[in-house]
């Protein structure tokens, strides 16, 4: 794909977004690159191995100076929770400890379904507030302990359009073309309930880092800092998840392993079904199916057992359990979809006159009919353990 950007600057943006610094303003009428554009290992549309050995190889090399790199962000941050912790924080420094630095292979795969170069959680960490609802802790303890000890918040970039979702007045140019217009702010993502609420409590240079919780009921606090004394260009970026206790980051793990991974692979797909026709429009409603019966089943009542766990005291479980008509709706959902795959290669194929691109899409389909059937078999045995999980607490309290 042929991207070719033209930037220019906004002259009103410094003035009018007080603190946050203004930007290049990337201008392009083709969509971001997607993930089936480029891949490195089987069920994406390739572009060949040598790139992704290439990088996993280079990014091997310097895998152990990024470990040292992350140990002294662990000791930095255990410092700053140890000093902090009348105010409700806490690290688990074994859980920190197991996977510090992004291995090469989730480093790749990152790219190839992001569809983009940055990789902003290279070293990441994650501690815990039993009190994260107070955004207080985090503007006037949390961040000013950190830049002490020398990480300061990055920069991202950030759409016009969406910080006028999070409040920015913009003028009139600048609502015009707001699809096209990025500002610097700090990378800090605020995503929990009624987080707006609190905005007065925020530095004004943090007033549109306040986002939302994930769809699947998921809240956390997400901050990219770098050391305030690394000049390069592209500074490394240390990621510190903020979640409300271990309950919760245990959540997080469950969900990430039985239905995030799983979920995830439409991105893999190699064709992008288009609304336009009914064929689209049926396959889209049977991802979207999909997607609401793992969301509502599993994840909300994950991340909500375990919020009600660290924040509240509260033990009570809401239960997780799939009904065999919901067996027998996923089976029906992934049938209709793989039914809906090979119409879609069926008009392909037609318009597909030479001989190689005929070839190529054959293999498309048969890796994309292989992507959904591991899909599906991962999804039946995530519901096969959450019944069998069900069962054996049932079984345990009638033994009470």
């Amino acid at each position: 794909m042929n991207i070719q950007p033209i930037t220019f600057k906004i002259p009103s943006c410094s003035k009018s977004l007080d603190n946050v610094h203004s930007s290049n303003v990337i201008h392009s009428n083709l969509k971001p690159l997607n993930a089936d554009t480029i891949s490195f290992s089987g069920g994406y549309a390739r572009v060949g191995n040598t790139l992704a050995d290439h990088m996993e190889a280079s990014l091997a090399a310097q895998t152990p100076r990024l470990k040292r790199i992350a140990t002294t962000y662990l000791d930095v941050l255990e410092s700053v929770v140890n000093k902090l912790k009348e105010f409700g924080f806490s690290m688990d420094r074994v859980y920190c400890e197991k996977h510090p630095v992004k291995s090469p292979e989730s480093y790749t795969s990152k790219i190839v379904r992001s569809g983009k170069f940055k990789v902003p959680d290279t070293i990441r960490a994650t501690i815990y507030c039993n009190d994260l609802y107070d955004l207080e802790k985090l503007n006037k303890y949390l961040l000013p302990e950190m830049e002490q000890r020398g990480y300061v918040v990055a920069k991202t970039e950030m759409s016009m359009k969406e910080l006028i979702k999070r409040g920015y007045k913009p003028t009139a140019y600048e609502a015009e073309k707001s699809n096209n217009i990025f500002m610097n702010i700090p990378d800090l993502d605020i995503r929990l309930e009624n987080a707006a609420e609190q905005v007065n409590k925020l530095d004004p240079q943090y007033r549109y880092c306040i986002g939302t919780p994930q769809k699947s009921g998921y809240e956390d606090i997400q901050i990219r800092f770098v050391r305030d004394f690394d000049k390069k260009k592209s500074p490394i970026q240390h990621e510190l998840i903020v979640l409300f206790g271990p309950e919760y980051s245990s959540a997080k793990h469950q969900e990430y392993e039985y239905v995030y991974k799983y979920i995830r692979d439409f991105e893999k797909l190699h064709t992008n079904f288009n609304d336009n026709t009914m064929n689209g429009k049926k396959a889209n409603r049977y991802i979207a199916l999909i997607k609401q019966m793992f969301t509502g089943k599993v994840s909300e009542k994950l991340f909500l057992n375990a919020k009600n766990k660290d924040l509240y005291g509260i033990n009570d479980e809401l239960p997780i359990t799939f009904a065999e008509i919901d067996q027998k709706l996923l089976k029906s959902y992934f049938g209709g979809l793989k039914e809906c795959l090979n119409n879609s290669y069926i008009e392909a194929k037609k318009a597909a006159a030479p001989m190689h691109l005929k070839r190529t899409l054959a293999k498309n389909v048969k890796e994309d009919l292989r992507t959904l059937s591991e899909m599906q078999e991962g999804l039946s045995k995530t519901m096969e353990r959450y019944n069998y999980e069900n069962d054996l607490k049932n079984l345990l309290n009638t033994d009470k």
